[in-house]
């Protein structure tokens, strides 16, 4: 990462566009400024959010049936490989800021520190399982998260849900009003960087959805989703 220059900040902060560089980390006074300027969508938006919670509603119960053969052989790859259950469970921050039980496959040893984010983990490959590094290569790991969104805790496509103990993007989420909408499995920033997005920026990122969110938004990141999840763009487990 490296710093911006105080010029482009100016111009950033004052007018987010598709052309934000999520790579490069600012100053701290540039994300103060943007904090400063953030004008958060204000409108009630009810017909989005029906139609936003019968698509989660609808779209993951059909995953979770479609995907029920794919999900046996993927419980009992793991069972096959490694100790442990099959599925790992973490407290995340999730909407109105509260906490949330999140679902995966596990794909790492019983012995991987639990609360943590797998990004601050000194050398995190010697602590995945061999399926899990395909699990997590083919992003294979949250189809348990499906259920989240079943059961409304997660929706399809919103901002990423960070374990609790990533404070600094959690608290400066809560600045931008980020935790007004649902956690997604995918989002804004993962469809444009997803591990290469600078923890700040994704909080910028993330709050530009809330701004913006709407059907065809929605739609745009589904199917950009399923580009990335392809391609890999931005995945930096084991290499990928």
């Amino acid at each position: 990462m490296t710093k911006g220059k105080p010029s482009e900040e100016s111009e950033c902060f004052s007018s987010f566009d598709e052309n934000f560089d999520f790579q490069v980390e600012y100053s701290d006074e540039y994300y103060e400024a943007y904090i400063a300027n953030f004008v958060p969508n204000q409108k009630k938006r009810y017909g989005y959010r029906f139609v936003k919670r019968t698509f989660d509603i609808i779209a993951s119960l059909l995953a979770l049936v479609l995907l029920s053969p794919l999900v046996l052989i993927i419980a009992i790859a793991i069972k096959l490989d490694s100790k442990g259950p099959v599925i790992f469970k973490q407290e995340r921050m999730g909407k109105g800021g509260k906490p949330f039980r999140c679902y995966k496959f596990r794909s790492m040893k019983i012995e991987t520190p639990h609360d943590c984010a797998t990004s601050v983990l000194e050398n995190p490959e010697q602590y995945l399982t061999r399926v899990g590094k395909l699990l997590r290569k083919l992003s294979l790991d949250e189809i348990p998260q499906f259920y989240c969104c079943l059961i409304g805790t997660m929706s399809i496509i919103g901002p990423r849900p960070l374990v609790l103990t990533e404070e600094k993007c959690n608290r400066m989420r809560m600045r931008l009003g980020v935790f007004a909408m649902r956690p997604g499995i995918s989002g804004y920033a993962q469809v444009k960087g997803r591990d290469d997005v600078y923890y700040k920026n994704k909080a910028i990122m993330d709050a530009e959805y809330v701004k913006r969110a709407s059907v065809w938004f929605d739609t745009k990141l589904i199917f950009q989703t399923v580009f990335v999840v392809l391609n890999r763009k931005g995945n930096r487990d084991h290499g990928g």
